[in-house]
């Protein structure tokens, strides 16, 4: 099997659109998916990023702090997944209940094995 992030993106939080009926079915519905990617095996660890944070530039000898983001669209979130290649990956994907609920977008991204690091 191979190691994929993938990065959940969204235009601020897509669920505060949703009545508190719907917000409370969202987190039932995809804890219900990384509940299930748990079971089979297919995920290493999922968590919600907080909006705010800052990104870091290195040029010319000094670094630069932020804008964090200079679009409206931010990673609110991440999966560590496992699958046996980039296409199960993006299937496994396209099964997260959160594209039920709002605008979302996942970025899906092998990592890379280096030996000397990822040991």
């Amino acid at each position: 099997m191979k190691e994929f992030m993938l990065f959940i993106r969204s235009e601020g939080n897509p669920v505060v659109n949703l009545s508190p009926e719907q917000q409370q079915e969202h987190v039932q519905k995809v804890g219900g998916f990384i509940k299930k990617m748990v079971d089979e095996g297919k995920m290493k660890s999922a968590q919600p990023l907080e909006m705010q944070g800052s990104i870091l530039s290195y040029e010319n000898g000094s670094f630069t702090d932020g804008p964090f983001n200079e679009t409206k669209e931010v990673i609110s979130g991440y999966y560590h997944m496992l699958a046996k290649d980039l296409k199960e990956a993006i299937e496994i994907a396209k099964s997260d209940p959160r594209f039920e609920d709002g605008k979302w977008r996942v970025e899906v991204r092998p990592i890379m094995k280096i030996d000397g690091i990822n040991e």
